[in-house]
């Protein structure tokens, strides 16, 4: 077994009420690699796994568990971890519960995938209802990129009551991202998006899309389908009120 060492740390990362009516049509659950840090020592090589459900009818409290799979030994294997064993609970009424759970220790060469159990529970207590979910990799075999939103630009757009939009994507990883998805979002409401073939180590490569005259604030958003593996996706959104537009 190449893990060493595990130790776990996960807050509550998401604890929303909602309209009930929202969350009895289904039962959805959602589950991504929050982060995955390589590193010299055990210390640094670490993953944060992110797991969300919604309630269902009948429910009172959401549990989840986590399990750690290594993927580079035969298999999928479970890692022991009796740090990870417990279930996590929600507060009882609450009708969306995400948890974000840290495992480090890593070994070098590993990859580390979460599995997750979700339970609904009823107010007597019974289980109602069950559902698992496996999240993507986290590999320890080499070094991995992160990309950044870090500018956005306006100028006036061609067309009348438009807005030409520069956005900034830069990777501060040290691995090549390809195939790189850039989205747009302008008081709350899909503007455009792009596709970038590369964004080389250190590099930064300016997107420009069109899209509405922002009156209140814009959301510019990279990898927002998660599919690229970077150290962390903590800096893949940038958040900002309109920016001055130039001529």
């Amino acid at each position: 077994m190449r893990f060493r060492l595990i130790s776990a740390s996960a807050v509550v990362a998401a604890l929303v009420l909602v309209p009930a009516t929202a969350a009895l049509a289904a039962a959805p659950t959602s589950l991504k690699v929050r982060s995955c840090q390589v590193g010299n020592s055990a210390k640094e090589r670490q993953a944060t796994f992110y797991g969300r459900m919604r309630s269902v009818a009948g429910a009172n409290r959401m549990m989840m568990r986590f399990t750690l799979l290594d993927r580079a030994a035969d298999g999928s294997a479970p890692v022991p971890a009796p740090q990870l064993a417990q279930w996590r609970r929600s507060r009882p009424g609450v009708r969306t519960f995400g948890y974000a759970q840290t495992v480090t220790g890593l070994a070098v060469g590993g990859s580390y995938a979460a599995l997750v159990d979700y339970r609904w529970v009823g107010a007597n207590g019974k289980t109602i209802k069950t559902a698992h979910r496996t999240s993507g990799e986290c590999r320890q075999d080499g070094k991995l990129p992160n990309l950044a939103i870090t500018r956005v630009a306006a100028r006036r757009g061609d067309a009348g009551g438009t807005t030409l939009y520069s956005i900034d994507v830069t990777n501060l990883g040290a691995a090549e991202a390809k195939n790189v998805l850039v989205d747009l979002f302008v008081d709350d409401g899909a503007a455009d998006g792009a596709r970038v073939d590369s964004v080389k180590p250190g590099a930064t490569v300016t997107v420009r899309v069109s899209g509405p005259v922002c009156e209140r604030r814009l959301r510019a958003v990279v990898d927002r389908l998660d599919t690229i593996h970077e150290t962390t996706d903590d800096d893949n959104v940038l958040r900002s009120r309109c920016p001055a537009v130039g001529a």
